[in-house]
This record gives C-alpha cells, structure tokens and sequence, in this order.
C-alpha cells in the first residue's frame, strides 16, 4: 500500500503541460454543473473521471459563466468552457492522477477534482 502511494505521489508530482495535447475527440466527458449558490464552483461528473492515457476528454459546462479548469500540480490553465458549450478534446500521454479545480471557485481541498490517466 505504502508503494502504491508513494508512486501516485511521483506521479503526481512530475506531471506538467507538456504531457498534456490536444485531441482529435474525446472518449470521456466530464459534466460540470454549478454548486448552489455559486455558478464559478463547480460538481464534476464522473468524479473522479478515468480515461486512457493517449485518449481524449472533453468538459461540459452547464454553468452559466465561463469555467477556466486549472491543473493543481502546475497551476495552469487546462480548458476553458464557456457557458452550455463543451471544451476540445485533450489527452494526457503519462498515466497517473490529476487533480484540478475551477480557477473561480479556487483550490481548497473541497474544491479539487480528480483525473485517473490509467495504461490500459
């Protein structure tokens, strides 16, 4: 269990932008629908939300202003999904977990979201 934990921590930690492209279509779409009482912060669903490493995601916005997703390891932009539209498609070429959060809503424990970029 230790060594499963301590990995996902490395994982974690040596994920950056550049392993993260485009993609030509997303296999998985994460809906991201407003909390009460605040359009910025938002419930992702599937949570956590798991896809094959090479293989697209798309995010779908059913707020009602713009949702900029930030990645929490780099602090920087992933997608930004302007209201009841859904993003392009990006992939993640190394497998591990991402967390990421609204950049309105900000990045408290409560307020992190959850990638799983899985080989196979």
């Amino acid at each position: 269990m230790f060594k499963r934990l301590a990995l996902a921590a490395l994982v974690i930690a040596a994920a950056s932008c550049k392993d993260i492209t485009a993609a030509d279509h997303a296999r998985v779409y994460v809906t991201l629908t407003p909390k009460i009482g605040s359009a910025a912060c938002v419930i992702a669903d599937p949570e956590p939300a798991a896809v094959k490493a090479n293989q697209g995601i798309s995010f779908v916005n059913r707020s009602s202003i713009q949702v900029t997703l930030v990645l929490k390891q780099d602090n920087l932009p992933l997608v930004a999904v302007a209201p009841s539209d859904t993003s392009n498609a990006v992939k993640f070429s190394e497998p591990g977990i991402y967390q990421y959060y609204s950049q309105g809503c900000g990045s408290a424990i409560t307020e992190l979201h959850t990638l799983s970029i899985t080989i196979n």
